[in-house]
């Protein structure tokens, strides 16, 4: 390689610009995210022994009341082997119950036992009060306005996806 060809890769490459990680939003989402989880995961890792798969999993349960494992998936966001083991580890734990779906045996709703109702009714209230005191730094509208960006941004991935 030439010296002249040095010098024109790093002219394209200053053109080009590099990604700040602290200034790109995908990174700085996901980082949070991933921070959010895993501080509301102690919650019930640590007092209710499930993971961060199967606190998603009964809390769409809590909320749809009966649905296919693909459905928690799609709603969570979570692959299939992962929401497999989630089910499997609640059922075991006997928090939820399959029942075969009348119009297609191969497939099977789910729904939380009354101990699975339980375990929710146990978690939810703690997990709202964490997050309480996480968006407690927030002013109300600060508050409003996360809302409506995250509304916004969660429908433009969506508009980005389909190109």
């Amino acid at each position: 390689m030439k010296n002249n060809d040095i010098d024109n890769d790093s002219k394209s490459k200053e053109k080009i610009g590099s990604v700040q990680l602290k200034q790109f939003v995908p990174y700085r989402m996901v980082h949070l995210a991933t921070n959010i989880s895993l501080a509301l995961s102690k919650i019930y890792k640590q007092e209710f022994d499930i993971t961060i798969p199967e606190w998603r999993v009964l809390a769409q349960l809590a909320q749809q009341n009966k649905l296919y494992s693909k459905d928690i998936g799609d709603l969570t966001s979570m692959d299939k082997s992962k929401v497999s083991r989630a089910v499997k580890a609640l059922e075991s734990k006997a928090c939820l119950i399959r029942q075969t779906d009348k119009n297609d045996n191969r497939a099977a709703y789910l729904s939380l036992t009354s101990q699975g109702k339980t375990l929710y009714q146990n978690i939810a209230p703690k997990a709202l009060q964490w997050e309480r005191q996480f968006i407690g730094v927030l002013e109300a509208s600060e508050h409003r306005d996360l809302m409506k960006v995250l509304d916004k941004l969660d429908k433009q991935v969506l508009l980005i996806g389909e190109d």
